[in-house]
């Protein structure tokens, strides 16, 4: 039987003769390309110097307050706290400002934690009577590291905005900052602001910036509900940002808090920011102000200097809208939509899947029984493949008792066993898809793992995950209609130009997103993250297919996934 997925969609029974293996050498070097592309692209711009053009952000002008902020701990109550507090009066005053301190007692009614708190803020007034814009940071750090990053950096860069404003024609609206104390222990300086201070009830919209690590490129990872403004405006005035809907889904599900829960329980829509690469740095000895990667700081301010002058210029009197599906796409920015037309989008799915179902059946290239059969062993795969990740990692903790002095397993070598890891996984789905297709053909195989991929998309058409199955589900559907039509199915190289094509939105939206989770959940949640890839590989099938016909590139996969293992081990 043929193993060309092109030849499949035209004959099950004519291998495709023209094509060479060059032609599969550079359809490889196009897909590790993509891969590159995607990898790429979560991390951070340059960092920018002090001859940078007053009018703009500069991180090397940042880290001055970095280093200020960041020489020693400082607990909310420590001597240390108020000699930051003292620097950031300074630093507004010279800035033309009239800060002031709200010193409180504050109660976190969630928590049930008290504490006395000193905030920081100052007020630039706008042009236009109306609400205000709200840019908030923490300025108190945990008692065992000197916050460089959490979240001295996020302070310093409000400094740095705030400069950078001068320069600019005044807002139309109220430019808030908010330097909170006490975020560390209860989130009670957030809490004394919005329960105590008049300021609070003037505020339309509030950006929040965190760190947990220290370096990556920033990303919005919360949004308060009817998101729709707030997202519009971050992708008009913000080039590139890494989000997606996915990060807002997952987080509302966990107990996490920064201030920017505060703020939302308080009605007061917004976003809230932070980078999470380094995280071995997070709460640490290691948050100093030497191992901030200065490009990340660049980003952070880049991001809130476009975000106040798009947002201090727009009404905020009502930014209340219909939720929206989003996610960051390379080169395209961000890309949004409102999520009541998911239902829609996803018609358009049923459509060309039924439409190549019934194609297929008419010219005899699909049988009931095996797609049925592919259709239910594409799940049971995925399963077994979650299985192997979590005992293998099991075994690895096993072998290395030292790895319990790191959090979460987040090893310094870390990235090594994901290398093991992604091609063990890529080596037993090429197996296992080459066993299958001794009963089923690449036809089946690839509209049996659709089903699957259908099935998804439509569960999560009111959910903001419904971006991860559908753009990558749509593109290959669309490739392989293509790959029907007279003057594309007798030019091999045409073929696989479009399922190149096809493959691209599944490449550039699961790469940044497979290694996100993977900075984001760390190694000890191996199975999860991997999850993710073996559903890449399945809808990829097509393509791999074209790549590897033979053993060739499981035996490959399992050598790198040896090298990548024995790496991490040494």
């Amino acid at each position: 039987m043929p193993n060309s997925y092109g030849v499949k969609m035209l004959n099950e029974h004519q291998p495709l003769k023209h094509i060479n293996p060059v032609c599969s050498v550079i359809l490889l070097i196009s897909v590790l390309t993509l891969i590159g592309i995607g990898i790429y692209h979560t991390y951070p711009p340059s960092q920018s110097s002090l001859s940078a053009p007053k009018s703009t952000f500069s991180s090397t002008r940042a880290m001055t307050h970095v280093r200020q902020i960041a020489v020693h701990p400082h607990p909310t109550g420590s001597l240390e706290n108020e000699n930051v507090r003292k620097y950031l009066l300074t630093q507004l005053k010279e800035l033309g400002l009239e800060p002031e301190i709200q010193s409180a007692l504050a109660v976190n009614p969630k928590t049930k934690q008290v504490g006395r708190i000193h905030n920081v803020l100052a007020r630039i007034q706008g042009i236009t009577p109306g609400k205000a814009l709200l840019l908030a940071a923490h300025y108190d750090s945990v008692k065992t590291g000197p916050g460089a990053a959490d979240d001295g950096a996020s302070v310093a860069a409000i400094l740095e905005t705030l400069r950078a404003l001068k320069t600019h024609t005044a807002l139309q609206n109220d430019l808030i900052c908010l330097f909170t104390d006490s975020e560390e222990t209860g989130l009670l300086g957030a809490e004394a602001f919005v329960q105590q201070h008049p300021w609070a009830k003037t505020i339309g919209m509030a950006l929040n910036f965190e760190y947990r690590g220290n370096r990556g490129a920033f990303m919005m990872f919360e949004t308060s509900e009817g998101n729709g403004k707030l997202i519009e405006g971050l992708a008009t005035a913000v080039p590139f940002v890494m989000t997606n809907s996915l990060m807002y889904e997952v987080y509302k599900r966990l107990p996490n808090d920064t201030d920017f829960s505060v703020l939302k329980r308080a009605g007061i829509p917004g976003m809230n920011f932070a980078a999470i690469a380094g995280h071995k740095s997070y709460h640490t000895q290691l948050d100093r102000p030497e191992f901030l990667d200065q490009g990340t700081l660049q980003h952070e301010g880049e991001i809130m200097l476009a975000l106040v002058e798009h947002f201090g210029n727009q009404p905020l009197d009502s930014l209340n809208a219909e939720n929206h599906i989003y996610f960051d796409f390379p080169g395209l920015g961000v890309i949004h939509y409102p999520m009541s037309w998911a239902i829609a989008l996803c018609g358009l799915l049923v459509a060309l899947f039924a439409a190549l179902c019934v194609a297929n059946y008419k010219a005899r290239l699909i049988r009931p029984i095996p797609l049925l059969t592919a259709t239910l062993t594409y799940p049971v795969l995925i399963f077994a493949l979650y299985n192997v990740d979590c005992y293998l990692w099991y075994v690895v903790r096993l072998f290395h008792p030292d790895y319990e002095s790191f959090a979460y397993d987040d090893t310094f070598n870390s990235y090594c066993y994901l290398l093991g890891f992604i091609f063990l996984n890529i080596a037993l789905s090429g197996g296992a898809y080459l066993v299958i297709k001794r009963w089923v053909t690449n036809t089946e195989l690839f509209l049996g793992i659709t089903v699957c991929w259908l099935l998804m998309a439509l569960f999560t058409y009111n959910n903001g995950a419904n971006f991860l199955f559908y753009w990558p589900l749509l593109a290959m559907l669309i490739s392989l209609v293509l790959l029907r039509l007279p003057f594309i199915k007798n030019h091999p190289r045409f073929i696989l130009l479009i399922l190149l094509l096809g493959s691209v939105p599944g490449l550039l939206i699961f790469t940044p997103l497979i290694k996100n989770l993977f900075i984001g959940l760390t190694p000890s949640y191996m199975g999860v993250i991997l999850l993710f890839l073996g559903l890449l590989l399945g809808l990829l099938s097509p393509v791999l297919a074209e790549i590897n016909s033979n053993k060739t590139g499981v035996i490959l996969s399992v050598l790198i996934a040896l090298f990548g293992f024995i790496l991490g081990s040494c």
